[in-house]
């Protein structure tokens, strides 16, 4: 591709990534929400500056629990062939790039902007694996529905000399294109080879039509949830205390011209609250047709119930559990924990099928860079999801243990049904379970070997024994 191709494709994935990142923008705006910076509640115009402090105070952020509880379900604990109890060999660039932890990045990335970025590139000793935010990419697919990418540009960061730094990768190259602070113009700074025959940028969607990810729905509803903590809030400043009020009174005007300093007294002329409210201090006047009486406080059990009625709106929308947001649910089993989180685990099982398989995308496109065709083109492999369900762990080995005894299934076949268990444990307990084996039968045979002389011996006193009395 001629450089001022490689160029003016530059610029024009630039300006749509800047126009994604806008605050304005849908991207713009999930991100905006999630920091917290949300749309202040409705106040009247010309509010006072109290008005406008409440309001910010009215900001109860719960979009960040939402995508947290479902990223904390997700995790990928390994790498297997069709038939087979270990990992693949692709398993090992995963762990070489530290995925273990990095892949939150690509799942949090995934639900809350509705897509994510895994890139690869082949390196030494080990393909480089690196997850890319959606904010930080954008790829262009000519059909939605494409696995591989007609070409993509990433941001990767900021040159010692101030200049924004962007990779565009096609099919064969990767391209360094660098954006100045003086100028909006892009220049190509280098090109190196991949040659891997595929733009090297794996797709994390949340689903695969119409993806949105999941905060975007639920804006809606979290500014409502701030407009019940607003009107809260109002109420207890305002009207949770009993107001008084005072008829048959002459209210008297503020008759000092000037203040003590010489200066001019704004409020020259006007009216002067007559008494100072306080807890421990008494209204009295002496006017006769004076008549004292109070106002009821505002009750906020109404207030407290919207708000509580829309944390529990936005659970069920998000498919979490109530108790996940407002922690009411005490003194529970494991079995009822389980049912009650039983719409979480569902769509944590839907996520993992989706991102599954992008994952599986990913390993083989690893293999490839490391020259494992037979890595490469294994279609059948899986990745392995760690369990993170609800469950009591006693009930689940009773029940494993059944299966082992009552079914016939093979005990090692179960170690991985049992909750919290990784491969490295598995392996463990595989080599564990080897070496008792080989301990076992190295102690028969030395059993065997120790009585093989002593029968010999006993034969060989026999003989004599029958010889002797012959003679005799």
């Amino acid at each position: 591709m001629p450089d001022g191709s490689i160029v003016g494709l530059a610029e024009e994935l630039i300006g749509e990534l800047n126009t994604a990142t806008n605050p304005r923008s849908n991207f713009g705006t999930v991100k905006r929400y999630l920091d917290g910076d949300h749309d202040r509640p409705y106040t009247p115009r010309g509010a006072r500056q109290e008005y406008k402090k409440l309001a910010d105070k009215a900001i109860t952020n719960w979009l960040p629990l939402i995508s947290d509880t479902y990223v904390k379900g997700l995790f990928v604990d390994g790498y297997r062939p069709a038939r087979s109890t270990t990992n693949s060999a692709a398993w090992k660039h995963w762990q070489a790039n530290r995925m273990d932890a990095r892949q939150s990045i690509i799942h949090r990335s995934a639900l809350e902007y509705g897509v994510g970025y895994a890139l690869v590139l082949p390196g030494t000793p080990t393909p480089l694996i690196r997850p890319v935010h959606a904010m930080r990419a954008v790829a262009f697919y000519e059909d939605d529905d494409d696995e591989w990418a007609q070409h993509a540009l990433r941001y990767k960061g900021t040159a010692t000399d101030g200049a924004k730094l962007y990779e565009l990768f096609t099919s064969t190259d990767v391209h360094t294109i660098a954006v100045s602070r003086d100028s909006s113009k892009p220049v190509l700074r280098g090109t190196d080879e991949h040659n891997l025959g595929y733009v090297p940028l794996v797709r994390y969607r949340e689903r695969l039509e119409g993806s949105v990810g999941i905060i975007r729905p639920l804006i809606v509803l979290q500014d409502r949830i701030n407009e019940a903590v607003f009107s809260l809030l109002v109420a207890l400043q305002f009207a949770s205390f009993r107001q008084r009020w005072a008829t048959g009174l002459a209210i008297p005007l503020d008759e000092e011209k000037n203040l003590p300093d010489g200066s001019e007294n704004p409020n020259y002329g006007k009216p002067v609250e007559p008494f100072e409210a306080a807890v421990d201090r008494l209204w009295v006047t002496d006017s006769p047709e004076a008549k004292f009486g109070d106002f009821a406080q505002t009750e906020v059990g109404g207030h407290l119930e919207t708000y509580g009625s829309g944390v529990r709106s936005l659970a069920a929308i998000a498919q979490l559990s109530p108790h996940v947001l407002l922690g009411d649910l005490v003194n529970l089993s494991a079995d009822a924990l389980a049912a009650a989180e039983a719409a979480t685990q569902r769509k944590i099982g839907e996520y993992e099928t989706t991102f599954g398989e992008a994952h599986e995308q990913l390993l083989r496109l690893a293999a490839h860079a490391a020259n494992d065709s037979a890595g490469a083109q294994d279609t059948a492999a899986q990745v392995r999801w760690r369990d993170t369900e609800a469950r009591s762990l006693a009930a689940a080995v009773d029940a494993l243990g059944k299966m082992v005894q009552m079914l016939g299934v093979p005990a090692e076949g179960a170690w991985e049904r049992i909750p919290g268990v990784t491969d490295q444990d598995i392996e463990r307990w595989r080599g564990m379970a080897t070496s008792s084996d080989g301990l076992a039968q190295l102690a028969a045979a030395i059993e065997r070997q120790s009585a093989t002389p002593t029968t010999a011996t006993t034969a060989s006193t026999t003989t004599a024994s029958t010889t002797t009395a012959q003679a005799a």
